[in-house]
């Protein structure tokens, strides 16, 4: 059931909620007009191995993150340092920020509210949370969609207008192509990053799911309305920390966090040297070739 939502989302949230932030990742880092293949090829390239490596390490990775590393990697190497737009990449890289922070607050500030609101609860509240999460699931992989798949997207969009290829009847092929890549990605490398944030940073409970995932899902979804790129994996967890600290902060594996925090930042780093490096070798080969 859940690959089924997750395949409708792909689908159904860039036609509901736009595809701006297709626009922001695919032409406002690198104009399109500059990219070459050998700039994409590079760029998926250096994602797919550190997604790989990550995925065997157990490690969350943000593909958002490693997305905008791998093509500024993929630019410098193709010489294109004069045409990255710097400003831009402030811009997505504080929105993703932005977005990390207020998940946290958000969650905490929820939490909060709802422990002060059901102090007197009883634990049938845990069944009615545990309905309410068919809505919060639904608003988080629509969220998902909207905004994540959108930047896998945006690698299409780009490979289309090198191509030639652009319409909107392909833009929608390409969704539905997505779709199933996807839950291919699920089924057969999603396992290490759903046990990190759904075991290992802290026990949760159905209140504290259903309010990370509620607060998850409006951040992306507002974000993608507005096309500012925000990972959903970062926001999630730091959801659910912050959810976690406002019920007890001693239920939080902070040790756990320390390592997401880490990993963030690697990420970056690592996917620009990655794909520099595989993109200086296809260039290599290909200008060999010619």
């Amino acid at each position: 059931m859940g690959v089924v939502l997750l395949f409708i989302s792909i689908v159904v949230a860039p036609l509901v909620m736009g595809t701006a932030v297709v626009t922001t990742l695919g032409n406002r880092i690198v104009p399109v007009s500059s990219i070459r293949m050998e700039i994409l090829y590079g760029t998926v390239a250096a994602m797919v191995l550190w997604a790989w490596l990550a995925q065997r390490l157990r490690s969350p990775v943000s593909i958002s993150y490693t997305f905008i590393g791998a093509l500024l990697g993929s630019a410098l190497a193709a010489g294109l340092s004069g045409s990255i737009h710097r400003q831009y990449i402030i811009q997505i890289l504080g929105g993703m920020i932005l977005a990390i922070l207020a998940g946290f607050v958000l969650g905490y500030v929820l939490s909060n509210v709802v422990n002060a609101a059901g102090s007197r609860a009883t634990p049938l509240a845990n069944r009615l949370f545990r309905s309410l999460q068919a809505f919060s699931s639904l608003g988080l992989v629509l969220g998902y969609g909207a905004n994540d798949a959108a930047k896998t997207l945006s690698l299409l969009y780009m490979a289309s207008v090198v191509l030639g290829r652009v319409s909107g009847q392909a833009t929608l092929a390409n969704t539905m192509y997505l779709g199933f890549i996807f839950i291919a990605g699920t089924l057969f490398m999603g396992g290490g990053f759903a046990q990190t944030s759904g075991f290992r940073l802290m026990r949760s409970s159905p209140k504290t799911v259903f309010l990370a995932q509620g607060v998850t899902a409006t951040l992306a979804l507002l974000a993608a309305r507005f096309g500012v790129p925000v990972s959903s994996t970062e926001s999630l967890n730091m959801a659910l920390v912050g959810t976690g600290a406002g019920e007890r902060p001693g239920c939080v594996r902070w040790n756990v966090v320390t390592h997401l925090l880490l990993a963030w930042v690697v990420t970056i780093s690592a996917s620009i040297g990655l794909s520099w490096v595989i993109t200086s070798s296809i260039l290599r080969l290909f200008l060999k070739d010619m």
